[in-house]
C-alpha cells in the first residue's frame, strides 16, 4: 500500500508561496499610498477626489493611491475649484485654494416700513427697504427694529450673482403712554432702564421701570413706575431742602434783606433764617458806608458770613468816574447827600398832586451830565468820528436798561435808571420855585436847551419861552449853567428815563426815594423837559409818560454808594 502523505517539506512552500501575494500587493508594503490635505480660503469648500465627495475644507485624506488625481473644489459662496495632481507613493502633499471674492445682492424688506438695520453688528442709515448691492457673498447677520415692534434677528445667506430677499413681519408691542405732573415744573426726569429719554406723553413698551426725578435745591426722588396701556399720569411732588442762614455784619445797625430765587421779593434778615436751597442774594445798607451785595447758593448744610462793609466818606458835590474793566472810564457821577424834601404840586396838574414830604435815607450819585453818544457807544461797540459830545437819543427803556446793566459789570458797583423822587430831588437842588433857578421862565435859555424863539421861526404854532438858546436842536451836554447840585441840563436837551411805572397821580405813592413798583409792563416816568417842550414842561414837578423810543428822549445814570 502506497503512503500518499505529503511530505512536511511542501507543506512549507506551500506557506511561503500563499504569502507571497500579500507581501507584494497589499498597503504599504508593494504599492504604497498617499496623503493629501485640502485646506481654502476661505473654508468650507466640499472636495471631491477621482469623482468621490471626501468632505469639506480643511480636510486630510489618508489612503490615496499614487497617481495622478482629480480635485474637485464647490464652495456655496465662491464658485468652483478644479486640478490635477500627481501624487507620489508615501507621499503628504498639501494643496491649497484661494477663492476670488464675490458678491451678490441683498434686499431687506419690513412690514411696516422704515425699519432700522443692523447688518453684521454695523447699523445702516437707510431704513427698510432697502437693497445692499453688491454686497459679499457668504452669512450675514440681520437684526431689523422699529419702536413699539418686536426687533427680528436672523442670518441671512448671500450667493454669487443673485439677488436674495428677507422679509420681516415686525409684530406689535403693547404700549402706554406715560405722563409726569412735577414740582417744581422744571425738575428733570430719567428713565434708567427705558427704551427712551422723557417727554411728555412718551410711549413706552408695557412694562416697570425706574424713575428718577431731581431738580436743584430738592430730594431726588427714585421710585418704579408701571406702564399700563392706554394713558398713564403720575404725579411726583419733590421734597424742598432749606438751610439756615447766619450773618454777622459790621455796622451792627446795617440794613440787610434777603431775596431768595424761588421768591423773588427782597425781605429782611432775620438770625438763624431758613431759606429755600438755591441761589439768593443779600443787600446791605448803612449811612456812611458802601452798599454790599453778595449773590450766593443755598444748600442743606446752611450758609454763615462775616461781612465787614466798607466805609465810604461822602462828599455832597463830589465828582468821581468809576474805572471799567475793558479800560477807560464811566460817566461823570457827582455825590448828592441824603435830606428831606416837598415832592409835588398843590396847584400842579392832577397827576403832580398830591405834594408830600419824601425822605431821601441814603445818599447817591447822579450823573453829571446826561448820557452821550460817545459813552453808550461803549456798550454799542461802536465808534463815530469825533466831535460835539451830544446827549444819546432813540434809546427804547430796554435800551437804557441795558446800558446801567453794561456799567454795573464793568465796574461793580450797582447803576440804574434814577428813582423819581431821586431825580426831582436832584433837581431841585434845594429850591422850593417852579424851576431849580426860579420863577422866571424868561430866563430858561441860561440854564437849558428849551423851545426858544429861534424855534418859534420854524413852527409859529409852538409855545415858547422868551429868549434864545443858540441851538435850535440838540446841544453838547454841559453847555448850559448847572444846577446847585452841579447837575447840567436837568432841564431841556432830552427829557429822560426814569424807573418809576406810570401812575395818574401821587396817590399811595411811597415817602421815600425809592422807585415805584419798577417793574411794569408798558409805561415809565419821563422827566426833564426836551430841546422843543415849553417852559410849563421844565417845571420841577412836571411830569409826563413813555413807553418807546423817541429821538427827544435819552437818560441820566444814578450809581448806588
Amino acid at each position: 500500500m502506497t503512503n500518499r502523505r505529503t511530505p512536511r517539506s511542501w507543506t512549507l512552500l506551500g506557506a511561503v508561496v500563499l504569502l507571497i501575494p500579500v507581501g507584494i500587493y497589499g498597503p504599504g508594503l508593494i504599492r504604497g499610498s498617499a496623503t493629501l490635505v485640502v485646506d481654502s480660503t476661505p473654508p468650507g469648500a466640499t472636495v471631491v477626489l477621482n469623482g468621490d465627495e471626501q468632505g469639506v475644507t480643511p480636510i486630510q485624506i489618508p489612503d490615496v493611491p499614487p497617481g495622478e488625481a482629480v480635485l474637485h473644489l464647490r464652495h456655496p459662496y465662491h464658485g468652483t475649484s478644479l486640478d490635477y495632481l500627481m501624487l507620489e507613493r508615501d507621499d503628504r502633499k498639501t494643496h491649497r485654494v484661494s477663492f476670488a471674492p464675490a458678491f451678490g445682492a441683498l434686499e431687506i424688506v419690513t412690514n411696516p416700513r422704515g425699519a432700522r438695520v443692523i447688518l453684521d453688528e454695523r447699523p445702516l442709515e437707510e431704513m427698510t427697504p432697502v437693497v445692499l448691492d453688491p454686497i459679499p457673498t457668504g452669512k450675514h447677520a440681520v437684526e431689523v427694529s422699529i419702536y413699539g415692534r418686536e426687533p427680528k434677528t436672523a442670518t441671512v445667506e448671500v450667493f454669487p450673482g443673485t439677488k436674495t430677499t428677507h422679509a420681516v413681519e415686525l409684530e406689535r408691542i403693547p404700549m402706554g403712554e406715560l405722563s409726569l405732573q412735577l414740582t417744581p415744573a422744571s425738575a428733570s426726569v430719567e428713565l434708567l432702564d427705558a427704551p427712551r429719554t422723557y417727554t411728555p406723553g412718551v410711549r413706552l413698551p408695557i412694562g416697570a421701570y425706574r424713575m428718577r426725578v431731581s431738580s436743584p435745591g430738592h430730594d431726588a426722588h427714585e421710585s418704579d413706575v408701571d406702564i399700563a396701556h392706554g394713558r398713564n399720569l403720575v404725579s411726583v411732588t419733590l421734597t424742598r431742602q432749606y438751610g439756615r442762614l447766619a450773618i454777622a455784619i459790621r455796622p451792627a445797625n446795617a440794613v440787610v434783606t434777603v431775596v431768595s430765587a424761588s421768591e423773588d421779593k427782597p425781605v429782611p434778615y432775620a438770625a438763624q433764617m431758613l431759606l429755600p436751597a438755591g441761589p439768593f442774594s443779600i443787600r446791605a445798607t448803612a449811612m456812611g458806608h458802601r452798599n454790599l451785595v453778595r449773590n450766593l447758593t443755598m444748600t442743606s448744610t446752611g450758609v454763615s458770613l462775616n461781612l465787614d462793609m466798607q466805609r465810604f466818606d461822602i462828599t455832597p458835590g463830589h465828582r468821581f468816574r468809576d474805572k471799567m474793566k475793558s479800560g477807560g472810564e464811566g460817566p461823570e457821577l457827582v455825590v448828592v447827600a441824603s435830606g428831606t424834601f416837598r415832592m409835588g404840586s398843590d396847584v400842579g396838574a392832577r397827576d403832580e398832586r398830591p405834594a408830600r414830604q419824601v425822605r431821601v435815607l441814603e445818599p447817591f450819585a447822579i450823573g453829571s451830565y446826561e448820557v452821550t453818544t460817545s459813552e453808550f457807544d461803549r456798550y454799542r461797540k461802536q465808534a463815530r468820528p469825533k466831535g460835539k459830545d451830544l446827549p444819546v437819543t432813540d434809546l427804547s427803556l430796554s435800551d437804557a436798561q441795558a446800558y446801567v446793566d453794561f456799567l454795573s459789570r464793568e465796574t461793580g458797583y450797582n447803576y440804574r435808571l434814577p428813582s423819581e423822587a431821586e431825580w426831582e430831588y436832584a433837581a431841585r437842588a434845594g429850591s422850593d420855585s417852579l424851576y431849580y433857578f426860579g420863577d422866571d421862565a424868561d430866563t430858561l435859555c441860561e440854564h437849558g436847551n428849551v423851545a426858544d424863539k429861534a424855534l418859534k421861526e420854524l413852527f409859529p404854532y409852538y409855545e415858547t419861552a422868551n429868549c434864545e438858546d443858540g441851538f435850535p436842536r440838540l446841544a453838547p451836554v454841559g453847555s448850559f449853567k448847572p444846577n446847585a447840585f452841579g447837575l447840567y441840563d436837568i432841564i431841556g436837551n432830552v427829557e429822560e428815563w426814569i424807573a418809576d411805572c406810570w401812575h395818574g397821580s401821587y396817590k399811595g405813592a411811597p415817602r421815600t426815594a425809592r422807585a415805584w413798583e419798577p417793574h411794569c409792563a408798558r409805561l415809565k416816568v419821563v422827566r426833564g423837559g426836551a430841546f422843543d417842550a415849553p417852559p410849563k414842561h421844565h417845571r420841577m414837578t412836571f411830569r409826563t409818560m413813555g413807553g418807546e423810543a423817541s429821538d427827544s428822549r435819552g437818560m441820566r445814570v444814578v450809581r448806588e454808594l
